[in-house]
């Protein structure tokens, strides 16, 4: 079992799952059709993005991912 965080659960819209499929399609990891769906295709494709840049093993967006993606916003340093 592995810990992560991630996008909160009210955030997997249909619109960011869509997003999630182009982001995902334009790095050439899915082929399959946008649908705006968190389908199997698509967990199979996040996990193996995930997992070849050492992100969790889980068809579930990690955070990291989700940024890297460009899915959500990038975290600010803290003020000082």
């Amino acid at each position: 079992m592995a810990w992560f965080e991630r996008p909160c659960p009210d955030a997997l819209t249909p619109d960011f799952a869509a997003s999630l499929q182009r982001a995902l399609k334009a790095r050439g990891a899915y082929d399959g059709p946008v649908t705006g769906r968190l389908d199997a295709a698509t967990g199979a494709a996040l996990r193996r993005w995930q997992v070849a840049r050492g992100g969790p093993d889980s068809p579930v967006p990690s955070r990291a991912t989700a940024e890297a993606l460009g899915l959500v916003a990038l975290r600010r340093p803290a003020a000082e």
